[in-house]
């Protein structure tokens, strides 16, 4: 005759836990046929204006689970981690390499809670795929302090992308806009300045100015160490075209900065050294800063390049100013401030990879 398992009841019991859970953040997603070592997933929605859009990252579950006599509530109570039941490599290596998160939970019905990490993220900070590679099943050491609840909380900061599309220098980017050769349109200050914002926090910019906010409607100076190498390319050393019978292209060479700078965030586009109402020079030599950087929401005129370009210099300080033309291999290279913002960006003219 037809029999259930206790494996069979337990299974039935923490799937269904899970699943009223997660329909309280998402719309539920789930396979038709078992056949993906995926269990469930979910669509997060996120609140806009008061209403629920489900517009958030998807997310999927891998659920295993310990009856109450295999894990008691005096081991729980007791341990500092849980160990997951075997777990095939060719399953981890698949949840690893899935488009998007997958999560492996464990329930523990001795003290009804569910455990949940991040497969990539927890293999990566244990050596990576390769420390276990020549295994053909792995376990999975959780921390009790895990739990689904605290995962969820973090959900939202997920982010997927598609990487089939033509590539750049081997990185995908998340869209095929070439950043050497497509020049973006100026931008309303405000999203000027929030797009630079981006690309400084991108870089982690750290402000020494109290409030290192930008304003929308003059220029603002900031100065500060960039911890990140900030890296650009000038448009003008860049080939955009091919000679006649090549496809060979030159490609400017990249500046690069690092440490302590000066940044000057233009939202009009038009200022020069003399018009800040900070006495830069005064600034660089007080601080013992030489490196200044312009960031400008224009295309410069040569006068205005070699303003900002040749201005500072008999005073020792190199200003390399960036207008629009370099801006936008910042913001098509740094794919997270792209996504933030492509919908509202607009370009000059553009070319493709």
């Amino acid at each position: 005759m037809p029999r259930i398992t206790d494996d069979d009841i337990l299974e039935q019991t923490y799937m269904a836990k899970l699943r009223g859970i997660l329909t309280q953040k998402g719309v539920l997603l789930e396979y038709p046929v078992d056949r993906a070592a995926i269990g469930v997933g979910v669509h997060l929605w996120v609140e806009v204006d008061g209403k629920k859009e489900v517009i958030g990252p998807r997310i999927w579950f891998q659920a295993k689970g310990f009856h109450d006599t295999t894990v008691t509530a005096t081991d729980f109570a007791a341990a500092e981690t849980v160990t997951t039941p075997s777990l095939e490599l060719d399953h981890v290596r698949s949840w690893y390499n899935a488009p998007e998160p997958v999560y492996l939970t464990v329930y523990v019905e001795a003290a009804d809670v569910f455990l949940a990490v991040d497969v990539r993220d927890f293999v990566d900070r244990r050596g990576g795929l390769a420390k276990i590679a020549s295994q053909k099943s792995t376990t999975f050491n959780i921390s009790k302090h895990a739990t689904l609840e605290r995962a969820i909380e973090h959900m939202p900061a997920h982010r997927s992308m598609r990487v089939d599309g033509p590539a750049w220098r081997g990185r995908p980017l998340g869209h095929g806009i070439d950043p050497l050769r497509s020049v973006l349109a100026p931008m309303p200050p405000k999203l000027f300045v929030d797009v630079v914002s981006g690309i400084l926090s991108a870089h982690d910019f750290r402000s020494a100015e109290p409030s290192g906010a930008l304003n929308t409607e003059r220029p603002t100076v900031l100065r500060g160490q960039m911890h990140l190498t900030y890296e650009w390319v000038l448009p003008m050393t860049t080939e955009f075209g091919f000679e006649e019978g090549s496809e060979f292209r030159i490609e400017g060479s990249p500046l690069h900065a690092q440490g302590d700078v000066i940044v000057v965030v233009d939202p009009a586009g038009d200022s020069a050294p003399e018009t800040l109402e900070i006495d830069i020079r005064a600034l660089a030599m007080a601080t013992d800063i030489d490196r200044v950087i312009v960031m400008s929401n224009n295309q410069f005129t040569p006068a205005q390049f070699g303003a900002w370009f040749g201005g500072l210099r008999p005073d020792g300080i190199r200003c390399e100013p960036q207008d629009l033309g370099s801006l936008t291999f910042n913001v098509l290279t740094a794919t997270n401030v792209f996504l933030d913002f492509h919908d509202r960006l607009e370009f000059s003219y553009v070319n493709y990879l």
